[in-house]
């Protein structure tokens, strides 16, 4: 592969032809101002050190090592190149709800996208660090190992719905578990985001949170929902819109479980926040305590795609250039006299 890295500095290629024609028309301008002297041979022969083919010749070179140097300018790259970078970060695991709960709309449009909007301003957070991404329900799955691919992180978030997990509940203590052994064994760099409304919880996340901050992990907790709560959007076998409801026909009405979410971020060592349609103040309290978590160095391979060339030409064109100034446009003429003189010492 090829290209400039600096490609406008090619534009600057516009003044050779100009140097061209300026130099044509002063060799023109000359040549006119030569023969009003009298026969050009006569002329050539009064001044026989003039020489025009070496004025030609310096103007080639002259032409010739600018291109080179504004090529050189523009930094021609192909090729690859492979070096070895070390970073600090943390692993971060996204453990995103995607119960039917987190359909309801007492945040609107509703909790679900109000996540996956927050997920998206922090991914732009935290670059530089390895994330994952764990989608649970009724049960839980890895999606993303942990990577630094964020669009790869982005697209999976933007895309969860309850339809890709067929159990419902809301299993955070399995989200917990596979978190811990996803993540690196190296103590103080591990931290995983469970975002939820924290409704129908299975009694396992407690004893979970408190094995995963054992290992070294911490627990931040994201609640989303009001107090007051909402019905469940749902969609039945006719294809016709409704609410869930329970055994006696009434819509079950969904409510945030604060409580429970601000004990697993204590169990866990981390921090409970609340989202709400304002999350700038959420963004901003989180880093501050992702800030404060011991990153992990560790060394990664980055490839880059193009290596600079830009040494050659700018060596050449420096070459030319030199060579223009050496080379006298003038030729030495020894007369009659002085090679007498030299074969009489």
């Amino acid at each position: 592969m090829f290209r400039f890295e600096h490609p406008t500095y090619l534009y600057t290629l516009a003044i050779l032809p100009l140097l061209v024609l300026l130099m044509l028309g002063a060799s023109y301008a000359r040549k006119k101002a030569l023969s009003r002297l009298g026969n050009p041979e006569l002329v050539q022969r009064l001044m026989p050190e003039r020489s025009p083919v070496r004025l030609r010749n310096k103007n080639i070179l002259f032409l010739i090592g600018l291109f080179f140097i504004i090529i050189a300018l523009a930094n021609p790259q192909w090729g690859t190149k492979t070096q070895a970078v070390r970073r600090q970060s943390i692993d971060i695991i996204f453990a995103l709800d995607i119960s039917q709960s987190m359909l309801c709309q007492d945040i609107a449009p509703s909790r679900l996208i109000q996540a996956q909007r927050l997920c998206q301003q922090l991914i732009e957070k935290l670059s530089g660090n390895r994330l994952g991404v764990i989608l649970f329900a009724g049960e839980a799955y890895m999606q993303v190992p942990l990577t630094t691919d964020y669009e790869a992180v982005s697209l999976l978030l933007q895309s969860a719905n309850p339809d890709m997990i067929s159990s419902q509940g809301t299993s955070i203590g399995e989200a917990l578990e596979i978190a811990q052994q996803s993540t690196s064994k190296s103590n103080g760099n591990r931290v995983v985001l469970v975002i939820t409304d924290g409704e129908d919880h299975e009694a396992r996340a407690e004893s979970q949170a408190r094995q995963a901050v054992r290992a070294g992990m911490k627990i931040f907790t994201i609640g989303i929902g009001s107090e007051a709560g909402g019905f469940v959007p749902f969609v039945d076998e006719n294809g016709m819109a409704d609410y869930k409801r329970d055994i006696s026909g009434k819509p079950v009405l969904s409510k945030i479980n604060a409580g429970v979410l601000r004990k697993l971020a204590s169990l866990g060592g981390g921090s409970f926040f609340r989202l709400n349609t304002q999350s700038d103040a959420l963004i901003e309290a989180l880093m501050d305590k992702l800030q404060k978590v011991e990153k992990r160095e560790y060394e990664q391979r980055v490839v880059s795609e193009y290596r600079s060339h830009f040494q050659l030409f700018l060596l050449l064109g420096i070459g030319l250039l030199l060579g223009e100034f050496l080379v006298h446009y003038r030729r030495r003429v020894r007369t009659k006299t002085s090679l007498t003189q030299g074969l009489l010492k």
